[in-house]
């Protein structure tokens, strides 16, 4: 009958199927009359016209019964013509087969694989795509172009196969319909990159359902680690997924176990150093895996060679203990170079077993070490403890070149002390020969308006550093009204000497605030915790100058561990930016007292470390503006803040405000302005609420003009936290996607039963053909004429007429 109704179709010109398309063929009534009574009609016109034949003519009974059927035909004939029959032509498809695969950046990963089949398997995989580390994506287009595609092939067979990408949203990649068009669908995965800044898997799952609503596939095979960063999850897609009737197939991409990785990051290290002086590598410190176990850091130094041109030398080493998971922490390694010139230095831990990536395991920083022999000039009206001392040290110091003026002193002094001056220098050349500037307990009478002059402009415009240390004649008290007064870090209103007001000072030891413990002025060891247990033993001492009341602008180093003044601890050692340069100021007159016992070990390496903290910006060169972000990495979700710092007021802008462009690297950029801080005239801020992945570039923009150029700063924006916090494979997750819809989960190692485990693809309705209409067709109508001649001539030739 099958073979009848196609033949019928044939000659009624009814389209062929398509590719992947049949039809079925089937006789319907359009004007179906009532079933039983049309029956029953069918029964009684059989009876009747059997009856009346058998009655009928002496034919033989064969041959009435032939013309009966002849007559019932007839009948049949005219209830089809009657009811309108028409070819119905119903056209069914292939059904769909999804393939999802995960290209979000967690499918970058590398996993460390425990098993060494697993191992094996993966470098397999990643051969067959010729990449030559097995990452998650990587094991993706692997497992599904091995052995010429043969999965992709087999459901071709079956089915219409869609490959689609998912990470922010679900995007088709391949259509796969034909044989031939398996390979170009390979080539297409496999120059895919895993970059989604989201991994949006359950969200995609329930929008590709949405997509092929009526014709649901027959499952979905999804190949990702299972991690959902935003949106729905996994397995609340598969509850939609079974209500649809679809199975879910995860292959889990990755290690189920969490990772493990060490990484160091945002080293922090002055560009510019000295010889001796003691360098602070400060990098960040993030462990997974291993908390609280101990690692060991080293600070290397590259000494290439022609044999061996990444040869290293080991400097310092340090045990630390690995921070929480996810918890950075900043470590620090301190050495001093001995050598000049452009070094390159290597910060490494050590790599631990299954590390994720030991890539990260170090950092590299080229730092420009300089010998500088620092001129410095030392001030003080009589030879008290603290300048004889000091002098003494600092004249056999090879790194200090001194001048001294001793204003108490003889005329025949300076001839006598080939370091000493008869006078404090008169002219701007002289003075700004120096880069720093001891003030001892100076007699201001000894110095006329334009030395002083000089001296300030000597620190605001030059950038040379200048050290007041107090004393009980002159030192603060009488630079009041001075230009020495503006130099000061600290205000004059409330100073005194507590002597002469209560006769006596309880020796004590100053206390380091946050900031001091980090100033390298007070490294006395290799790092903060040994410089502050060596702190801690150093001499009290038995004078101060009372000064409660430091200038805004002011950081306090160290402070008196009882004493309070009207804002708090009462500063001891103080410094400020002023203009170009540094200003300090010393409460105290007896370092010299540290000497006990130790010679010139901490006393002589606290005055040499505060000398070039002073001369530092002279000697390197002070820079015009600075701009700068709080971070050099952020999360897209997180604010930037954006800082302009002008070291001299004076060259800030009068107006208030600075603009600064922002540009993403490799696209357009925006220009925002920074509004002054309040308070201060030379630090302008600004936010930007938040920024999209990228790499940015941050530049100044005039006014000001500024010598040197305008100054710019580079941050990055990472992907949310989740595509590298949860990077392992959620097993879990997966699995129980797979039990919700009625599926199975695998892994790359253990999918070879797939193909095998997929249900049995259902056809698909497809559009229906219009009806062709049967009953008002000339066959028809000549069957119809056909039987009733037949019959006819035949009863005629039986004598039944």
């Amino acid at each position: 009958m099958d073979w009848l109704l196609r033949r019928l179709a044939d000659r009624l010109g009814v389209m062929p199927a398509g590719v992947g398309e049949s039809f079925d063929l089937h006789i319907r009534p359009e004007q179906p009359l009532p079933q039983g009574p049309t029956i029953l009609v069918v029964i009684g016109c059989a009876a009747l016209i059997i009856f009346l034949y058998r009655r009928e003519g002496a034919a033989s009974m064969p041959f009435k019964m032939f013309l009966a059927g002849l007559r019932i035909s007839l009948v049949l004939l005219a209830l089809f013509m009657l009811s309108e029959a028409v070819l119905s032509v119903d056209r069914t498809g292939l059904p769909y087969f999804v393939i999802m695969v995960d290209d979000s950046a967690s499918q970058q990963i590398v996993d460390q694989y425990a098993d060494a089949a697993n191992k094996a398997t993966a470098a397999e995989l990643a051969q067959v795509v010729g990449h030559p580390e097995a990452d998650r994506l990587t094991l993706a287009q692997g497992l599904l172009a091995q052995r010429d595609g043969a999965i992709l092939r087999e459901l071709q067979k079956k089915h219409r196969v869609r490959l689609y990408l998912v990470s922010t949203a679900a995007r088709p990649l391949a259509e796969i319909d034909k044989p031939e068009q398996v390979a170009p669908a390979l080539e297409k995965l496999k120059k895919v990159e895993a970059s989604g800044e989201q991994s949006r898997l359950g969200t995609g799952i329930r929008q590709v359902l949405t997509e092929l609503r009526g014709v649901p596939p027959t499952a979905i095979v999804l190949l990702t680690d299972g991690q959902t960063t935003e949106g729905e999850t996994v397995a609340r897609a598969a509850d939609f997924a079974a209500r649809k009737g679809v199975p879910l197939y995860p292959i889990g991409l990755g290690d189920p176990e969490p990772p493990r990785d060490i990484e160091l990051s945002e080293l922090l290290v002055d560009d510019v150093v000295f010889v001796d002086d003691l360098v602070r590598f400060q990098p960040k410190l993030t462990s997974r895996g291993f908390a609280k176990q101990g690692l060991t850091v080293k600070l290397k130094q590259k000494t290439p060679t022609s044999a061996d041109p990444n040869a290293t030398k080991d400097l310092e080493t340090i045990q630390v203990t690995a921070p929480p998971d996810g918890q950075p922490m900043r470590i620090e390694i301190g050495h001093r170079p001995r050598e000049t010139g452009q070094i390159t230095y290597i910060v490494e831990v050590e790599t631990r077993p299954r590390e994720l990536t030991v890539a990260n395991n170090r950092i590299e920083k080229t730092i420009n070490v300089r010998e500088e022999k620092l001129k410095v000039l030392y001030v003080d009206s009589e030879p008290r403890y603290e300048f004889r001392y000091l002098k003494t040290f600092l004249d056999r110091e090879r790194t200090i070149d001194l001048n001294v003026v001793l204003q108490a002193s003889d005329p025949q002094y300076s001839n006598q002390d080939q370091a000493a001056l008869p006078t404090f220098p008169s002219s701007k050349d002289d003075l700004f020969a120096y880069d720093a500037v001891i003030l001892g307990d100076v007699d201001p009478g000894f110095l006329s308006t334009s030395q002083m002059e000089n001296l300030a402009e000597f620190v605001t415009e030059k950038g040379g550093g200048v050290l007041f240390v107090a004393g009980a004649n002159y030192d603060p008290l009488r630079y009041r009204g001075t230009p020495l007064e503006l130099l000061l870090p600290i205000e004059l209103a409330e100073a005194r000497d507590p002597v002469a007001v209560a006769g006596t000072i309880t020796s004590f030891r100053p206390t380091l605030t946050v900031e001091g413990r980090s100033n390298p002025i007070f490294r006395f060891g290799d790092d903060e915790v040994t410089s502050a247990r060596i702190w801690s033993t150093l001499p009290e001492l038995q004078w101060y100058m009372e000064t409660p009341r430091k200038k805004p602008a002011a950081v306090v180093l160290a402070e008196h561990p009882k004493i309070t003044g009207s804002e708090g601890p009462l500063p001891l050692m103080v410094y400020q930016i002023v203009g170009a340069g540094k200003s300090m100021f010393h409460a105290v007159d007896d370092t010299w007292r540290w000497r006990w016992r130790v010679g010139d070990r901490y006393f002589g390496r606290f005055w040499t470390q505060t000398i070039r903290f002073l001369a530092r910006s002279k000697i390197l060169g002070q820079k015009k503006a600075e701009i700068q972000t709080e971070r050099r990495r952020y999360l897209r979700s997180q604010p930037i803040e954006v800082k302009v710092r002008f070291p001299n007021p004076a060259d800030a802008p009068a107006t208030g405000e600075v603009t600064v462009e922002v540009e993403r690297k490799g696209h357009g950029s925006r220009r925002m302005t920074l509004k002054s801080s309040a308070g201060t005239r030379n630090l302008f801020e600004g936010v930007i609420p938040q920024a999209v992945e990228g790499e940015y570039e941050v530049r100044l923009l005039p006014p000001p003009v500024l010598e040197g150029g305008l100054p710019s700063t580079t941050f990055g924006v990472d992907p949310p936290a989740g595509e590298r916090e949860e990077t392992h494979m959620n097993e879990p997750e997966l699995v129980r996607a797979a039990t919700t819809s009625g599926g199975k989960f695998y892994t790359p190692f253990d999918a070879g039963t797939l193909l095998s485990d997929l249900p049995r693809p259902q056809q698909v309705p497809l559009d229906t053909d219009p009806p062709i209409p049967l009953w008002n067709t000339w066959p028809v109508l000549a069957l119809f004429l056909t039987l009733l001649v037949a019959e006819w001539v035949l009863r005629k030739r039986a004598q039944m007429v």
